[in-house]
C-alpha cells in the first residue's frame, strides 16, 4: 500500500515537471515567432518600421552591420588573420585543369522584357551541352524566392539583392563555374560593387547591357507587368516610374531588338573564348 502511495506521489510529480516543460516550450516557441514576426517586418517595404515614434532605418543597419564584421572570423588557420582564403581551398590552376575551364561572371543588366533570362537559358544550353561545361545562371526571379526572399524593391533592398547576388556568383566563380546573373540591377553604383567584389578576388567579370528601349519592351511585356503599371496596380516599376541607370562601360552590349537569340547567344560565346574561359590551361 505505501508502495502505490509512493507511486501515485511520483507521478503527479511527473505530471507536474511535464506541465512545468510544456509551458516553458509554449513560451520559448511563441517568442521565437515574435522574434522571426518582427525581422520580417524590418526586412520588408520601404525599409523602415516606425517603433515608438521613431523610423527604424533598415538600410542604415544593414550599413552598420556590415561595416562591423568581427576580424576574428578566419576560414582555415593556414589563412590565419587577414590573409588570402585560398589557402584554404584547391589552387584555383589545378581546379580549372580538372574542370576544363574557368569561371566568370557574366553580369547580365537591364529593363525587365530585355530578354536576360532567354538568352542566359539559351546561352546555358549552348555551353553544357555542346561543349559539356558547368554552368549557373543566377535570375532575379529565381533568387526571389529563396536568398532575396525576405527583400523587397526599395533602393536599399535592391541594393541588398544585388550584393548578395554578387557574393555569390563570387563564390561559384571561384570554383570555376561559369555564372550568368540576370538582374535589372538599376542602380550603376551596386552593380559596380559587384565588380570590384570580383576583382578583389581575382575573379572574372563582364558586365553585359541588354540595351532594349522601353517602347520595345513594353511592346513585349513577356510576363503582363508593364500592362499592371499602365493600369495603375503596380507603382514605382524600373524604366517607367523608378529610375534605371544604364552601364556607362559594359563589356558586352546586346541591343536585341535588332539580334535573334542565337546572334546573341553567338556574342556571348565569342566573349568567353577571348576572355580565355573555356578550357582550364
Amino acid at each position: 500500500k505505501k508502495r502505490q502511495q509512493k507511486s501515485r506521489k511520483m507521478v503527479g510529480v511527473d505530471d507536474d515537471e511535464k506541465e512545468i516543460s510544456f509551458n516553458r516550450r509554449q513560451m520559448y516557441l511563441g517568442g521565437s515567432v515574435i522574434l522571426l514576426a518582427i525581422v520580417f517586418v524590418l526586412s520588408r517595404g520601404s525599409g523602415s518600421l516606425r517603433c515608438s515614434g521613431e523610423a527604424f532605418d533598415i538600410a542604415s543597419y544593414r550599413e552598420a552591420a556590415l561595416a562591423a564584421t568581427p576580424p576574428n572570423i578566419i576560414e582555415c588557420a593556414q589563412a590565419g588573420i587577414g590573409g588570402s582564403q585560398e589557402a584554404c581551398h584547391l589552387p584555383r590552376k589545378e581546379r580549372f585543369l580538372a574542370l576544363d575551364q574557368k569561371g566568370i561572371t557574366l553580369w547580365m543588366t537591364g529593363l525587365s522584357g530585355s530578354g536576360k533570362s532567354t538568352i542566359a537559358r539559351a546561352l546555358e544550353e549552348e555551353l553544357v551541352i555542346k561543349y559539356g561545361k558547368h554552368v549557373q545562371q543566377l535570375d532575379g526571379d529565381n533568387v526571389r524566392t529563396g536568398l532575396n526572399r525576405d527583400l523587397g524593391f526599395s533602393a536599399a533592398d535592391r541594393k541588398e539583392s544585388v550584393r548578395r547576388v554578387s557574393e555569390i556568383a563570387c563564390l561559384f566563380n571561384g570554383g570555376g563555374v561559369i555564372t550568368i546573373v540576370t538582374l535589372v540591377s538599376p542602380y550603376r553604383n551596386d552593380r559596380d560593387q559587384a565588380r570590384k567584389r570580383h576583382e578583389q578576388q581575382g575573379l572574372n567579370f563582364l558586365e553585359v547591357f541588354l540595351d532594349v528601349p522601353l517602347t520595345v519592351v513594353q511592346d513585349r511585356d513577356p510576363k503582363g507587368l508593364y500592362a499592371k503599371v499602365a493600369s495603375g496596380e503596380i507603382k514605382d516599376f524600373t524604366g517607367v516610374d523608378a529610375p534605371y541607370e544604364p552601364p556607362l562601360h559594359p563589356e558586352i552590349t546586346l541591343p536585341n531588338q535588332e539580334m535573334t537569340v542565337d546572334e546573341c547567344v553567338q556574342v556571348l560565346m565569342n566573349a568567353l573564348q577571348e576572355a580565355g574561359v573555356l578550357h582550364g590551361y
